[in-house]
């Protein structure tokens, strides 16, 4: 163990160095606490795998936008704070770390990489994927999820995307920087010329309940102008009831929701609904 401690020490300040990585102490040791723990489970189906790999990291705290504290772009990696989308991230690149059978951080770093960034490349900060469509498409392209929105019923939105556009000033790299700007409004195009994602209406949640599998993906749908969905969790059916497993901004810390799926979601105001996302085995 001491052997493998000194390997992660030795990797993160080789990597650091570069400026390729960005994590802490306290990171590898979760993360070598996470392979202790669940390797063991690595024949489950990866949908159940993810939900193992959400409820090992309940309680976690909730922080935002761990991922913007660097002057340039570079892959973070923090086990130890979450936001809503990186807490799912996590979970999914660990996961798929588990399933290839190496346990390497250096592969966990490659699987967070290829799920957070356009085709897993960085370039700068409009290289990750900012919208929760283009990420779904990404990676879906990639065959690391699979959309199963339209087959739970959900209906074509063609929604017109340009929040983050036209709120430059929410995002701390964008501010007074005209080519990431430009840059962002190249992507939104790029978005809006697919021309549709599928969303799942809230009313309907509760018929096709069954079907949502631990593990699922869950994007919530928002009827903000300009914006696809406002948060992401992990799908988990605890003693019989559709809820999720998510890192709450209310609660500030991972938690499994208390409500249903369908009543969180028709208490919101602003959700219209949720799209599901399966990742894929392999």
């Amino acid at each position: 163990m001491k052997k493998v401690f000194a390997l992660f020490l030795l990797l993160a300040m080789v990597l650091n160095t570069r400026a390729a990585v960005v994590y802490t102490k306290q990171d590898s040791l979760i993360y070598e606490k996470y392979i202790s723990q669940l390797k063991a489970e690595v024949t489950l189906p990866i949908g159940e795998l993810i939900v193992k790999t959400a409820l090992f990291f309940r309680d976690t705290p909730y922080v935002a936008s761990t991922l913007d504290n660097n002057q340039e772009e570079q892959l973070v990696v923090n086990l130890h704070q979450f936001d809503c989308t990186t807490f799912v991230e996590n979970c999914i690149a660990l996961s798929r770390t588990l399933k290839t059978g190496n346990y390497s951080f250096s592969n966990f770093c490659n699987q967070l990489k290829s799920i957070r960034y356009r085709d897993g490349e960085i370039e700068d900060y409009t290289s990750r994927l900012h919208y929760v469509t283009d990420w779904i498409y990404n990676n879906s392209k990639r065959e690391i999820l699979e959309d199963k929105t339209f087959s739970l019923g959900g209906i074509k939105d063609t929604k017109t995307i340009h929040f983050m556009s036209t709120h430059t000033d929410a995002y701390k790299p964008l501010r007074n920087n005209l080519k990431l700007q430009q840059k962002i409004e190249g992507i939104e195009q790029q978005i809006n010329n697919r021309a549709e994602y599928y969303v799942l209406k809230k009313k309907d949640i509760n018929i096709v309940s069954s079907k949502i599998n631990n593990g699922d993906i869950i994007a919530f749908a928002t009827g903000i102008e300009g914006l696809d969905y406002t948060h992401i969790a992990i799908a988990y059916h605890d003693q019989g009831t559709l809820t999720f497993i998510h890192a709450s901004s209310k609660a500030m810390k991972v938690i499994i929701e208390p409500q249903s799926l369908y009543d969180y979601c028709l208490k919101s105001t602003k959700c219209t609904g949720v799209s599901i996302f399966r990742a894929i085995d392999f």
